[in-house]
């Protein structure tokens, strides 16, 4: 019995968990096109490892074969040194379509594009265009629900639906069929811009034009997809402190350069809020059960940070936050700062005289939580809003510096009210 053959999805899985050099004998035994089909599924992270050990003609064979977007994407992921030499292994009419595409900027419309859409002419019949798009198979395997009607000089004059073909009379023409008002993407728009587009008007796809108006490209419901999990995981990373770019398999001499700086980083703020409970060592030493409340102080105002830290950082990753929402959010979180505040430090404050028997220990506790939960709140809003207004990426290692926010301003409330206490009621400590 013939085995069953194996997607090239999960072909890829089995390729990127083996060491390299397996995975490219494996890859070199099949098929070229099966071949390409594997490697266009390979995480486009490990993808450049995988291919770093094969030759340029090795490559080359296989890029006429990717569709001409996924072939872009391939070239562009290699060293830089690697790409004329690769390039110059093309048939003419393959190098000048992907080198066409590899000179958009990746983020914009014109690096997710497809440039294969099928284009009509206004004068044309129904039946002449089917009778056309019986020929050319391929293109229609791509799932395309969209037919562009342009001029002779490309310049997009409307769209006509497969289901309008197929459906109308024989002898109808395309111009008295296809729908002129058509929504479009510039090849330099931003691709997070298309994609907010895309969500918010649930697009299947969208023409993509040069200023000049001549249609170049497609991007399709499943390519903004990709941008947007790609946007999502790189928000999520960097939040954290990563690059954006790592994944679970990414080698660790990649990992390391990537995390290694951040850490750093991490660990200067976490000296700073260090050196603020330097400044209360004697308040500390005569008051030894303040050590037991200073992490839960810090500890709350972090996770409190954290929980207005994103919703505001996915709010303005999906564009739904302008200025007036911004001031309207930091009122919110303030509101709720003060609330969870008032409920969190009444709750510990209480905890902190039943456990050390002192009232005054709960009375500094409960205030010191209510003190960072707002300052959680203000940083939450106002962290990633400054970065914004630096140009910077808002989810730029934002929880860092909430995180060093809270630590700080939780230290100091807490071991500043005490160190006040101290003096007004010694006796009772």
């Amino acid at each position: 019995m013939d085995e069953k053959p194996i997607h090239p999805a999960d072909l890829a899985d089995k390729l990127q968990r083996m060491p390299v050099e397996e995975a490219q004998k494996i890859l070199r035994q099949l098929p070229r096109g099966e071949a390409a089909a594997v490697v266009a599924e390979i995480d486009e992270q490990l993808r450049p490892n995988l291919l770093a050990g094969m030759s340029s003609a090795e490559i080359a064979r296989l890029i006429p074969k990717f569709s001409h977007d996924t072939a872009a994407d391939v070239v562009a992921e290699l060293p830089e040194e690697r790409r004329p030499e690769i390039m110059a292994e093309l048939p003419s009419e393959e190098q000048a379509r992907v080198s066409t595409l590899l000179a958009y900027p990746p983020d914009t419309a014109g690096g997710i594009m497809s440039d294969r859409f099928i284009k009509l002419r206004a004068h044309q019949t129904v039946d002449e265009c089917l009778r056309m798009l019986q020929g050319r198979a391929e293109e229609s395997q791509d799932g395309i629900l969209y037919l562009y009607v342009t001029d002779e000089n490309d310049r997009l004059l409307g769209i006509v639906s497969m289901r309008d073909l197929i459906f109308r009379g024989p002898q109808r023409t395309i111009g008295e069929l296809m729908n002129r008002d058509v929504k479009h993407v510039f090849v330099d728009d931003d691709q997070e811009t298309i994609a907010r587009l895309f969500e918010h008007y649930h697009y299947l796809a969208l023409p993509v034009l040069d200023r000049a108006g001549r249609l170049v490209g497609v991007v399709s419901a499943q390519q903004v997809m990709d941008v947007l999990r790609q946007e999502a995981t790189e928000d999520m990373q960097l939040m954290v402190g990563l690059s954006g770019e790592e994944r679970a398999l990414t080698p660790w001499q990649q990992s390391i350069r990537k995390r290694l700086p951040w850490l750093c980083i991490n660990l200067a703020t976490a000296f700073l809020a260090g050196a603020v409970v330097g400044l209360f060592e004697g308040t500390i030493a005569k008051w030894t059960a303040l050590a037991v409340f200073l992490p839960i102080v810090a500890g709350q105002g972090g996770n409190a940070g954290a929980q207005t830290l994103t919703v505001i950082i996915r709010e303005m990753a999906l564009g739904e936050m302008n200025l007036g929402d911004g001031r309207k959010a930091l009122i919110k979180e303030v509101i709720l700062g003060l609330l969870n505040g008032l409920a969190i430090g009444l709750l510990v404050g209480v905890i902190g005289y039943f456990w050390k028997g002192n009232i005054i220990l709960g009375v500094v506790v409960g205030a010191a939580m209510l003190l960072n939960m707002v300052a959680a709140a203000l940083s939450g809003v106002l962290v990633p809003y400054s970065l914004k207004a630096m140009r910077i990426d808002p989810a730029l290692a934002s929880s860092i510096m909430v995180t060093t926010v809270t630590d700080v301003a939780g230290f100091f409330f807490f071991l500043g009210l005490a160190a006040l206490a101290l003096q007004w009621w010694p006796p009772s400590l």
